[in-house]
C-alpha cells in the first residue's frame, strides 16, 4: 500500500479500511451493475441494497420527485427478499477484495432478528440495521424514535448475531443523544446517521400529494447541514461510539466537513445517482489532499470539536 492510500486508511472500531467511502443502501443496488463503470474493489466498502424477510413489490408511482437541491424518494424498500438475497446477491458480494456490508430492514423487532440470524456464517464484514424503518406494531412509528422499542430491537440483534453490527437511525431521531446511548449499551459497534428526512410534495395540478404515500425521503445536497449537525451532536455525546456520516455527501470537502464533524466513514447516496463515478472521483480528490497536506484522514476525526 502506498503512502496515499495509507493516508486514506479508515477505522470504524475494530474494523479497518481502505478509505472511509461506501454507497449508502439503495443508491448502488447491489453493486453489479457499478462494477461495469470501474472496479468497485476501490471502495471503502460496498453495502447492498436493504434487503427484507420477505419479497416486496414496494410503493406505486409516482416514486420520485426532484427538488431544487435534491430529491424525494418513496420507493418503500423494494426487493426480492432474503432467501433471493442469499441465493443471488451474497455469491457475488463474498467475491469482492473490499469490505462487505449488508443492509437489513424489518417491520417487526423479529424480523429484525430472523434476518440477522439468516445472515450467521456467511463471510460479510457487517451488518447494518436500518431501525429508521416503521414498526407495524407501533403504528407507524420509527423503531429509533421509540426507546423502549429500539433497546429491545437492538439486545435481540445483538444477541443472535456474532457479527459487526451498525444501527441506522433517522437524523430526526429525538432525543438523539438517548438513542446514541442506547446504541453504545447494546454492544452495537458503530451508529450511521442517518437516512433521508420526511418530506411532503403537493401535485398542483390534481391538488392533492405527489405521492400515494403522502410524505416521501427528500434526500441530497439539501440535508446535508441536518446530517452534519446530527454527526457532530452524536459525537459529542459519545466520541467512543464509532460514526458514519449520510446526509447530502456529494464532494470530498464534504467528506472532510463529516469527517471533522466526528464521522470515520461516510456513505454517498444520491451522488451516485447523479454520477456513477462519484465516488471513485472523491477518493481520488481525498488521496491528492491528504498529499497535499501532508495527513491522514485518522488525524481529523472529530478535530472540529
Amino acid at each position: 500500500m502506498d503512502s496515499i492510500n495509507t493516508k486514506l486508511e479508515s477505522r470504524l472500531g475494530s474494523m479497518v479500511m481502505s478509505n472511509p467511502i461506501v454507497p449508502a443502501s439503495g443508491t448502488f443496488g447491489n453493486g453489479k451493475k457499478f462494477q461495469s463503470f470501474y472496479d468497485i474493489n476501490v471502495l471503502g466498502a460496498v453495502l447492498s441494497k436493504s434487503v427484507t424477510l420477505e419479497s416486496r413489490t414496494g410503493n406505486p408511482q409516482p416514486r420520485i420527485f426532484e427538488t431544487p437541491f435534491g430529491i424525494m424518494n418513496s420507493v418503500g424498500l423494494e426487493n426480492k427478499g432474503i432467501d433471493w438475497f442469499k441465493k443471488e446477491i451474497l455469491p457475488f458480494l463474498t467475491t469482492l477484495k473490499t469490505k462487505k456490508w449488508v443492509s437489513i430492514s424489518g417491520f417487526t423487532t423479529q424480523e429484525f432478528v430472523d434476518l440477522a440470524e439468516s445472515l450467521n456464517g456467511f463471510p460479510i464484514d457487517a451488518i447494518e440495521v436500518n431501525v429508521s424503518c416503521p414498526n407495524i406494531h407501533a403504528g407507524g412509528v420509527q423503531f429509533c424514535q421509540n426507546q423502549n422499542t429500539l433497546k429491545e430491537t437492538l439486545h435481540k440483534v445483538r444477541k443472535c448475531s456474532n457479527s459487526f453490527l451498525i444501527a441506522k437511525i433517522a437524523l430526526e431521531t429525538n432525543p438523539l443523544d438517548e438513542a446514541i446511548r442506547i446504541i453504545s449499551d447494546e454492544g452495537f459497534d458503530a451508529v450511521c446517521l442517518g437516512n433521508t428526512v420526511r418530506g411532503l410534495a403537493i401535485d398542483v395540478v390534481n391538488k392533492k400529494p405527489f405521492f400515494k404515500k403522502t410524505i416521501a425521503g427528500l434526500s441530497g445536497p439539501a440535508i446535508k447541514p441536518i446530517a452534519l449537525r446530527a454527526v457532530w451532536e452524536a459525537y459529542s455525546f459519545n466520541p467512543n461510539l464509532p460514526i458514519i456520516g449520510c446526509g447530502g455527501i456529494m464532494t470530498s470537502s464534504d467528506v472532510l466537513e463529516f469527517i471533522m464533524a466526528g464521522a470515520s466513514i461516510c456513505e454517498i447516496g444520491t451522488a451516485n445517482l447523479i454520477d456513477p463515478f462519484a465516488m471513485p472521483n472523491i477518493i481520488n480528490s481525498l488521496s491528492a489532499y491528504c498529499s497535499q497536506n501532508a495527513i491522514s484522514l485518522r488525524e481529523l476525526v472529530g478535530i472540529a470539536h
